[in-house]
């Protein structure tokens, strides 16, 4: 499935605010300290997102905003490296093929053509000094879409867009600034009421509910939100994944793992999760039920009658989701 131009947008611009943040305690300092910190991923409680002094943790100070304007609105405009290397990344082709010297992107250059993956490619500039981050969170943003980022990053990210005035800008706000330059007229979302279903415990620790049913949940919680929540909610810890309820997400799989990868490292440490989307039925479902297949080695079958036993909302309309429950591994 071809990977729509949202996503890639959003990429890029969040993918620049994500880097700038990750790499703000690392630059200026020699080589290897973010790998020594975190030799592994980082996908508990506490995230490689450190902030640095000044900043907290997910505070941006820099985008790419002015380049992704330039990439969104005027195709032909502008030789800027990073425009024309942003360029081609949103229309699905190489970046780097597209400058004629792609050594002028700088450290992203060569963390674009070795990483094979968002993380990888920020793990490996940030690793290097974390100069050009924003660069190169940005271009690999726009090559692996706004779902191949790590939802610990993106989850986290904050800050003062330049040239926005100074109120700080969260997720959702990007997300919005994001769509406006890819032509969009749409108004900021508000999430709707839900039927407000209170959380329920489906497998060990891990827990259900619908959209206002978590935001009004014990604040203990560990919050994984697979839908637009409009504000933050006033947990500690909340996990905002980018997956939409139909069959437009071209990275399902990555964004599963990646979902599960965060379940499994919050359970381990303790942590009660509670998974959500809008109406707690199609999006929770897949969730719950791959989290079933992937700790318990549940066939998709046996997870689907697991969990439908207990959490009757349960909705199994999306095909998509049901194929991407099978290749589960």
């Amino acid at each position: 499935m071809q990977m729509p131009r949202a996503h890639r947008v959003a990429g890029a611009l969040i993918g620049s605010a994500v880097g700038d943040a990750l790499a703000a305690p690392f630059v200026g300092g020699p080589p290897g300290r973010f790998s020594a910190r975190f030799p592994t991923e980082a996908r508990g409680v506490s995230t490689e997102m450190l902030g640095s002094p000044g900043r907290g943790p997910g505070e941006f100070t820099v985008t790419v905003e002015p380049a992704l304007r330039v990439a969104t609105s005027a195709p032909d405009a502008g030789d800027d490296p990073v425009a024309r290397a942003l360029r081609a990344a949103l229309a699905g082709g190489d970046p780097l093929a597209a400058v004629p010297d792609p050594t002028s992107l700088g450290p992203a250059q060569e963390a674009l053509r070795r990483g094979r993956s968002f993380a990888e490619v920020l793990r490996l500039v940030v690793d290097r000094g974390g100069e050009g981050a924003a660069v190169a969170g940005g271009l690999a943003g726009a090559v692996y879409g706004i779902a191949g980022i790590p939802m610990r990053w993106t989850s986290a990210v904050h800050g003062r867009v330049p040239g926005h005035g100074d109120r700080v800008w969260q997720l959702a706000d990007l997300h919005h600034l994001a769509a406006a330059l890819d032509g969009s007229g749409a108004r900021p979302y508000e999430a709707p009421e839900t039927r407000r279903l209170a959380p329920r415990e489906i497998a060990d620790g891990v827990w259900a509910a619908d959209l206002d049913g978590a935001r009004h949940s014990s604040t203990d919680f560990a919050v994984v939100s697979l839908c637009r929540t409009g504000s933050r909610f006033p947990h500690e810890v909340q996990r905002l994944a980018y997956l939409t309820d139909d069959d437009a997400n071209s990275e399902l799989d990555a964004v599963l793992d990646d979902v599960l990868g965060d379940i499994a490292a919050l359970r381990a440490e303790g942590r009660p999760v509670l998974v959500h989307c809008f109406a707690g039925q199609s999006r929770t479902g897949l969730v719950l039920r791959a989290w079933l297949r992937r700790s318990r080695g549940l066939s998709a079958a046996e997870a689907t009658a697991y969990v439908r036993g207990r959490w009757p909302y349960l909705s199994e309309w999306n095909a998509s989701f049901t194929a991407a429950l099978e290749r589960l591994r």
